[in-house]
Order: structure tokens, then sequence, then C-alpha cells
């Protein structure tokens, strides 16, 4: 959880329901789990916080370009930051991608350290303990999940080949139509 909160790509939306089986499977104990991937996720976002603070736009522009945040994104998030304030920050923890750019434009606005880990705290936790619980509950319909995915995927693979098939034919007749306007 330090990397996504330090905007890497690694989704809690995939890591913490994984969290949540193995807590189902008792290869781990929820509340320690939760804790766990709150300190993680709050060292993380402790890291761009503190570029944007001690370092400045210009740095989290030149540190975002190795993420793949640029200008816009950063003026979108600066946006939600200056419309809604410290609020913000506690917001912005339930939506994914500006659950981690948040704490950019929070540091950069130079934002109370003890408010933004108050406001990130609460927004962290409360999102670690909703989607390792949804883990544990998808372990304990794991084999009805497993049903209907055995019944669904294949519709689903021919649905994806008939549409390749599909685009297939499309392209190939929209290129004979174009050589035979040619010169």
């Amino acid at each position: 959880m330090v990397l996504e909160g330090a905007t890497l790509p690694v989704p809690s939306e995939i890591v913490l329901p994984l969290t949540g089986f193995l807590v189902y499977k008792h290869s781990m104990d929820f509340w320690p789990a939760v804790v766990v991937a709150s300190l993680g996720g709050l060292f993380g976002t402790m890291i761009d916080f503190s570029i944007g603070y001690y370092l400045g736009r210009s740095a989290v522009l030149r540190y975002g370009r190795k993420i793949r945040l640029n200008e816009r994104h950063l003026m979108i998030v600066e946006g939600w930051f200056l419309k809604h304030g410290s609020a913000a920050v506690l917001i912005a923890r339930f939506v994914p991608l500006l659950r981690t750019l948040i704490a950019f434009p929070a540091g950069v606005a130079k934002m109370k350290i003890g408010r933004f880990l108050a406001f990130s705290t609460v927004g962290i936790v409360i999102w670690d303990i909703v989607l390792i619980y949804l883990g544990v509950l998808a372990g304990q319909n794991y084999s009805a999940i497993v049903i209907t995915l055995d019944a669904t995927l294949p519709l689903i693979g021919y649905a994806a080949l008939a549409g390749v098939v599909l685009a297939l034919l499309f392209l190939a007749r929209k290129e004979s139509k174009e050589g035979k306007s040619g010169p």
C-alpha cells in the first residue's frame, strides 16, 4: 500500500480484496491487515505530500512525468483541492486516481501536516476496511462466484471473438473500398 500511496501503479482495488480473501482463509487477521494496509497507505501518501510541500509544484510535475502525471491531471486535482479545501483530501480518498494524487496539491498548498494526516487517515482506513471486507465476502461466496464465472466467461469469450471477426471484416471492407477509389 506504500506504493499505491506514493502514486505508483499498485491498485488497492486489487491488493486489498485479495488480502480480504486471505483473511477469509484464516491466513491473516482482519484488523491487523487493516492497520498494516492503512499505515502503508499513509506512509506512501506522505511521500507525495512531502514532494509537494517541500519541493513545490515544479518538482511535482517533474516527478509526475515518471508516473504519468501531467499538467492537466495536476490542474484537475488542484481544482478539487481549491473547491473543497481540506475536505477534498477526505473526499478524494474514495475516488480512484484522485485518492493518491490529492496529496500533491495539498502539499503544494502547504496544508498543515496534522490536518492532512487526520483527513487522510479517516479516508484511507475506511477505504481499506471496505475493500478488505469485500475480499472476505468474496471468499464466503467463492463457490457461487466460480459457478457464475464458469457459466458466463465462455459467453463473454464468444462475444469478444465475434467482435474481433466483425472488426476485421469491417476493416477489410473499408480497405477494399479505398483501394477501388484510388488512382
